[in-house]
C-alpha cells in the first residue's frame, strides 16, 4: 500500500462507516447474519424458544445493525453436556477468545477463570439446527442466520407485541386473534425510527428452526423470500402525519418527524398504544426530549356474524410527540431514560416514565377510546396525570426506572421502587402517598430495573453497567440480598418463562449471559453459561 495515501483512504473509510455505501469500488461492509456484536435489547419469542437480540453496530464498524434470533432450546442441552462421542467439555485456554470463523460452530469449553461457566460459541444457536456431521466440518457447514434481518445502527429499547383487545371494549371482546403474528417494535437511534417487524413462528416445529422475520412485505402479503433482507422504509417510521384531531374537518394533515433518540419503550395493552420516551432534548427543540405516542391496536371489520369480527394488523399509527412531562434543567436540557405500565386491578393501567436530567418519576394518562368496526382511527391525546415520585437525595439526578410490589398484606403496604442514577440508590415509596420511605445503595451506574419472581417472592434487579454487576434486593424488607458479575457493559435483563434463568445482554462482552435463578442451587444468582465467546470487540 502508498503510505502516502493512507491518511486520506482512512477518512474516506471514517465516512463510509456513517453512510448505506459508498466509494472504494465497494457497498460498505455488511453485517454477518450469525454474530452477536454490541447487543443492545433482547426479548423472548411467545413460547420462550427462542431469544430475539437487536445488535447495535455500536463501533460503526458494518452498514447495518442486525436482528437475530437463538435456540434456547440448543443452550439448555448444551448446558446438560457435550454431544455424543464427548465425556465432557474442554476447558477454555483463552480468557478472550476471539473465537475465528474457522473455529467449529458447536464449540464449547468451561470458562478459564471461573469453570462453573460454559462459554459457547453463538453461532450454533443461531438458524434452523443442522446435523452435527455438519457441525463438524466446517467445509460442510451450512449458513447461519439467513432468516435474520438488517435494522438501522444504535438500536434502544425493543417490545414483542401480541395481538389483542384494548380492555374494556365490547366491540373486540369476541375476536380470533389466532391467525394474527406478533410484532416486533425497535426504536432505533441511527436513523431515528420506529421499526417493526412482523414474526411468525415456523409452522413445522418453531422449538427447532427460528421464528421468520418479515420487514419487507405489507402485513398479510406472501412471506419474504430474500435472505438477511435489510428492513424497508415501509417498516421505518420516520415521520408520518399526526393522528390528532385535525383544526377543521377535511384539513390536510401535516407530516410530522419522529423526535431525535427513540429510547425507551413500553407497551399499553390495555389501551393498544406504544410510547416510545426520547433520551435526550431541550427547550429550543419543540417536543424533543419528551415521549411520542403510536397506535398499535389491530383493526376490526364486520362480518355475517357480528360476534366475530375480522382482525388485521396494520403497521403502528403515529399520533403524535408529546412534550416532556419533567420540568427543564437550568440549560434546557429534558430527557427519559425508561417507560413502563403499571397493571393494577384498583389503580387500573398507568404508563410512567422515567427522567433523564431530574431525580423524578412521572404518570400519564391517555384519552384513549374503543375502536370501532372498519374505523382506523381513534381520538387519543396523553398528558401527565399529576403522579410524582420524586428523590429526597439533595443534588440528585437521573432516574432509571420504577418498580411496584404489592404484597396483599395488610402489614406491607403496596411500595414504589424507583431506581436513581447519580447518586446511585433504589428508593423505595409508600404508593398511596408518594412518600420515600427507605433508600438503598446499589452498584455503580445503574441502567435498568426489573421486577422477577423465582419462586421465593418477588425481587428487584438492578444491572449496573459501568461495574459489570447485578444487584438483587428483597423489597419485603428492604435490604441488598445479593451481588454477582454479569459481564462487561451488562445492557438489560431477560426472565425465561419456562427455565429458571435469565438472559443478560452483554454490549461489553459481545454475548449473552446465561443467569442461574433457581432457588437453593450451588450456581444460584451466577452465570452458568455465555452464549458466545466473551470478547471486547464483535468477531
Amino acid at each position: 500500500m502508498n503510505r502516502a495515501h493512507a491518511p486520506a483512504q482512512a477518512l474516506l473509510l471514517a465516512a463510509c462507516a456513517w453512510l448505506p455505501a459508498c466509494g472504494l469500488n465497494q457497498a460498505g461492509v455488511a453485517p454477518p447474519p450469525d454474530t452477536i456484536a454490541y447487543p443492545a435489547s433482547a426479548v423472548l419469542d411467545r413460547n420462550s424458544d427462542w431469544l430475539i437480540v437487536t445488535n447495535s453496530n455500536a463501533d460503526l464498524r458494518y452498514n447495518d445493525g442486525t436482528l437475530i434470533a437463538l435456540s434456547l432450546n440448543r443452550a439448555a442441552t448444551d448446558r446438560q453436556g457435550p454431544p455424543q462421542g464427548m465425556t465432557t467439555w474442554p476447558n477454555c485456554t483463552l480468557v478472550d477468545d476471539p473465537n475465528p470463523r474457522g473455529d467449529l460452530m458447536h464449540k464449547c469449553c468451561w470458562d478459564a477463570v471461573d469453570n462453573n461457566i460454559l462459554n459457547c460459541d453463538e453461532r450454533h444457536y443461531i438458524g434452523s439446527d443442522v446435523q452435527a456431521a455438519s457441525d463438524d466440518d466446517p467445509t460442510m457447514q451450512k449458513p447461519r442466520g439467513q432468516g435474520n434481518v438488517r435494522i438501522g445502527s444504535f438500536a434502544a429499547g425493543m417490545v414483542l407485541q401480541q395481538a389483542s383487545c384494548p380492555v374494556y371494549c365490547s366491540v373486540c371482546a369476541t375476536a380470533d386473534f389466532s391467525q394474527t403474528t406478533d410484532r416486533l417494535l425497535i426504536g432505533v437511534r441511527g436513523d431515528t425510527s420506529l421499526t417493526w417487524i412482523d414474526v411468525a413462528p415456523d409452522p413445522g416445529d418453531p422449538a427447532a428452526s427460528p421464528p421468520t422475520f418479515n420487514c419487507t412485505t405489507p402485513p398479510g402479503a406472501p412471506l419474504p423470500t430474500e435472505d438477511f433482507a435489510l428492513c424497508n422504509a415501509d417498516h421505518r417510521i420516520i415521520e408520518a402525519a399526526s393522528m390528532l384531531a385535525a383544526p377543521m374537518m377535511g384539513a390536510e394533515q401535516t407530516k410530522v418527524p419522529l423526535p431525535d433518540e427513540p429510547y425507551a419503550l413500553a407497551i399499553d395493552d390495555a389501551n393498544g398504544l406504544l410510547f416510545i420516551g426520547h433520551l435526550t432534548g431541550s427547550t429550543a427543540r419543540p417536543f424533543s426530549g419528551g415521549f411520542s405516542l403510536f397506535d398499535i391496536t389491530p383493526l376490526f371489520g364486520k362480518t355475517n356474524d357480528p360476534g366475530n369480527p375480522t382482525v388485521t394488523m396494520p403497521g403502528p399509527r403515529f399520533i403524535a410527540p408529546f412534550p416532556s412531562p419533567f420540568p427543564a434543567t437550568s440549560l434546557g436540557s429534558v430527557g427519559i431514560t425508561a417507560m413502563s405500565v403499571r397493571d393494577d386491578s384498583t389503580v387500573g393501567h398507568v404508563v410512567f416514565a422515567s427522567s433523564r436530567f431530574v431525580p423524578e418519576v412521572a404518570g400519564l394518562g391517555t384519552t384513549a377510546t374503543c375502536p370501532e368496526l372498519d374505523t382506523p382511527i381513534r381520538e387519543i391525546a396523553a398528558f401527565p396525570n399529576g403522579t410524582v415520585y420524586s428523590s429526597p437525595i439533595g443534588g440528585a439526578a437521573e432516574t432509571r426506572g420504577i418498580q411496584f410490589v404489592d404484597y396483599q398484606d395488610p402489614n406491607i403496604p403496596p411500595r414504589a421502587f424507583v431506581l436513581q442514577r447519580n447518586p446511585p440508590a433504589l428508593i423505595s415509596f409508600v404508593e398511596s402517598n408518594q412518600s420515600p420511605s427507605d433508600m438503598l445503595e446499589t452498584c455503580g451506574s445503574p441502567t435498568f430495573l426489573d421486577l422477577h419472581d423465582s419462586g421465593l417472592g418477588p425481587r428487584l434487579f438492578v444491572t449496573c453497567f459501568a461495574d459489570g454487576e447485578i444487584d438483587v434486593f428483597d423489597p419485603a424488607v428492604p435490604t441488598l440480598e445479593r451481588t454477582f458479575p454479569a459481564g462487561r457493559g451488562p445492557s438489560g435483563l431477560v426472565f425465561d418463562r419456562k427455565r429458571p434463568v435469565a438472559y443478560v445482554v452483554g454490549f461489553g462482552d459481545n454475548n449473552i449471559s446465561v443467569v442461574d435463578l433457581t432457588p437453593g442451587s450451588r450456581t444460584e444468582y451466577h452465570v452458568i453459561q455465555r452464549l458466545g465467546f466473551p470478547r471486547t470487540t464483535p468477531r
